[in-house]
């Protein structure tokens, strides 16, 4: 399946707040259809870590677009 493959690191100042965020777009990641694109979504303490792989490059930019605008969103509703 894997054509493209992305890693996104977002280091957030308190451990608190990266939960908040994690928290507010996890549900997104397990909702999301598998066919075309997989992600793995953790937080490591202060860090979320954000892994995309996808069949192809427009797959993988719907993908890393789709999650970029989950993560503002959360990170602008909860600070």
């Amino acid at each position: 399946m894997e054509s493209g493959r992305a890693r996104i690191e977002l280091c957030f100042d308190s451990e608190n707040f990266a939960e908040v965020v994690h928290a507010a777009v996890l549900p997104e990641v397990h909702s999301s259809p598998a066919n075309r694109a997989r992600a793995s979504f953790k937080r490591e303490g202060c860090k979320i870590i954000l892994e995309v792989s996808a069949a192809d490059a427009a797959s993988l930019r719907a993908s890393l677009s789709s999650f970029m605008r989950w993560l503002k969103l959360a990170v602008e509703l909860g600070g």
